[in-house]
């Protein structure tokens, strides 16, 4: 059933065709739990709607769909308020902000509303320590970790409020990473832009930014809890952005700066299989051998690895738990990625004695 879930996905981006032979009603129900577990309900409804009458879902089940993703662009509308509230918010505390992925990234979709939406990731223009007291003085409770703040600011969704938009266990190239952000800072933070049902507007990251921003936000998800085809797909629609030659050597260098073009290669080769990516538009080639085992790692583990049977729920609620269930998934991942996944138990120890002291 996967290879017809990956068929409709390319149906639904406008890459690929319907499939020859119509699904049963079984079938179209396996379809759709799969769309569930990867969060892409309401972008595969896409696919339902260009089909030919006799090749569309039974109707009651069409109905069932098109209810859901219709719950789903009122989750993204509800959001999207957020986003331009929580930015305002700041502003009139005197900092710039950005909206990392989510909400910035799904207006590259053709129906964005219909992207699956998550918490709200907002960057400040401000030092770690402005941000930090800033976060105290609105919620005295808020939780410090290396590169966000976890504070109290919306009942929609969670909002993260970050110092850094990521970070990497590599001390090397978390160095480098770390002064690519302030370049990011430097050419201006990112561009204005208006959320579909909204009237401010909310400044994202630029192109070149999120070229490299995603992908690594992606590889940090596979070696910690597991990432899914709805940030794979974000990806897609950020590469499928007319670029210039020099553009995307120059993406390739900043990946190869930061020790990770063997996984952009493998990410490469996902969005190519899974939804038609044309290789003109990729920074570097894609690999085969490395992007099965992502793809294999994305329908095992679902969206942030919340299918994962190798995760116990359980062991996660305490610190030790959570320290040695996530090196043991990172450590599967050793061959491919040595660079990071070796230098992942030194920068936890640490940064667990660096949360002591700051919270």
């Amino acid at each position: 059933m996967e290879k017809t879930f990956f068929q409709l996905l390319k149906l639904a981006v406008g890459t690929g065709s319907a499939p020859e032979t119509p699904l049963s009603a079984q079938e179209w129900i396996e379809v759709l739990e799969l769309a569930e577990k990867q969060k892409l309900t309401g972008i595969l409804l896409g696919a339902a709607e260009v089909l030919p009458a006799a090749s569309k879902p039974p109707r009651p089940l069409l109905m069932q769909w098109i209810g859901r993703t219709h719950q789903i662009e009122r989750m993204n509308q509800a959001v999207n308020k957020e986003a331009v509230r929580v930015s305002e918010f700041f502003a009139r505390k005197g900092m710039r902000s950005m909206i990392l992925k989510g909400q910035g990234v799904a207006q590259l979709y053709p129906h964005p509303l219909r992207r699956m939406p998550g918490d709200i990731d907002i960057w400040l223009e401000g030092s770690r320590k402005e941000i930090i007291r800033l976060a105290r003085e609105t919620d005295p409770k808020a939780e410090v970790v290396y590169h966000h703040v976890d504070m109290e600011l919306s009942k929609v969704c969670e909002v993260e409020v970050h110092t850094t938009p990521s970070w990497m266990f590599n001390p090397l190239t978390n160095y480098r990473l770390q002064a690519l952000c302030r370049q990011w800072k430097r050419n201006g933070f990112g561009q204005e832009t208006t959320l579909e049902g909204t009237d401010g507007s909310v400044r994202v990251p630029e192109g070149e930014m999120n070229r490299v921003f995603l992908v690594l936000h992606a590889y940090r998800h596979l070696l910690s809890e597991g990432v899914g085809l709805r940030q794979l797909m974000d990806i897609f629609y950020v590469f499928r952005q007319e670029t210039s030659p020099e553009e995307r050597a120059r993406t390739a260098r900043q990946w190869r700066a930061l020790q990770m073009t063997d996984f952009a290669a493998a990410v490469m080769w996902v969005l190519e299989t899974i939804f038609g990516l044309e290789r003109k538009y990729m920074p570097v080639s894609p690999s085969e051998r490395r992007g099965r085992r992502l793809l294999e790692e994305i329908m095992r583990a679902g969206n942030f690895g919340q299918f994962d049977p190798r995760l116990s729920r359980e062991r996660m609620q305490t610190d030790g738990g959570r320290f040695s269930t996530s090196l043991k998934r990172m450590w599967g991942f050793v061959h491919d990625y040595p660079q990071e996944v070796c230098w992942a138990p030194f920068f936890k120890i640490w940064h667990y004695g660096w949360r002591k002291m700051k919270n």
